[in-house]
């Protein structure tokens, strides 16, 4: 499968929608101000690429929705070209690539690498977290890492003071994290599904 000419649109909005919630045919013929018979034959053709997943609410009142679309996998579109090697191949997601990928969306390429080797550092201590995430609404982007751990800010302290290049980082509680704009946030490790909640994807709670 071509996987550039299937996702076009309007399958491309599409599977935008369903990734950040389950949702009806009816409910994403309205976000993109169509008809539902056009969303459903464009549904069957995600659904026959196994891209999907259905399930029925067992509603049986009109206009409540009685299947509701998921993504069945998390996946990521690779596209290289490089002298040595040129691919197009699909990638399933796992928490790694997650966390890889969120890194390099930073937009200074350098410092890819810096972040990719401070995360790294710190992996063993993430059990003492409910979160770290990167933050981008600062001139340069920074670590923010939901902990009160005492332990942690001093393993952090001295991972910075001898890292090759200075890292800015916080530490921060989860009722803080939620007065930043989920936009400016790029999860690293979010085991509480901070950031869906942020979104909206969540029932709030308190924290």
């Amino acid at each position: 499968m071509d996987f550039d000419l299937f996702l076009t649109s309007p399958r491309w909005e599409i599977l935008q929608i369903i990734a950040e919630k389950p949702t009806s045919p009816i409910e994403i013929a309205e976000k993109l101000n169509t008809t539902v018979s056009y969303i459903s034959q464009n549904l069957k053709l995600l659904d026959a690429a196994n891209l999907l997943n259905r399930e029925k609410t067992g509603a049986v009142e009109k206009g409540k929705p009685r299947t509701l679309f998921s993504l069945k996998n998390e996946l990521f579109y690779l596209t290289l070209l490089s002298k040595n090697k040129s691919e197009k191949r699909l990638v399933s997601l796992n928490n790694h690539h997650k966390t890889i990928l969120s890194i390099w969306s930073i937009k200074d390429p350098e410092l890819h690498y810096y972040f990719e080797k401070f995360y790294w550092k710190i992996e063993d201590d993430l059990d003492e977290t409910e979160g770290v995430f990167i933050e981008t609404t600062e001139k340069f982007p920074r670590f923010l890492i939901i902990s009160e751990s005492k332990k942690l800010k001093t393993k952090v302290e001295a991972i910075s003071k001898k890292f090759e290049k200075e890292i800015d980082y916080l530490f921060i509680t989860k009722s803080q994290i939620k007065r930043i704009n989920h936009e400016f946030l790029n999860p690293l490790y979010d085991p509480l599904d901070i950031f869906q909640e942020l979104k909206g994807g969540l029932d709030k709670k308190d924290g």
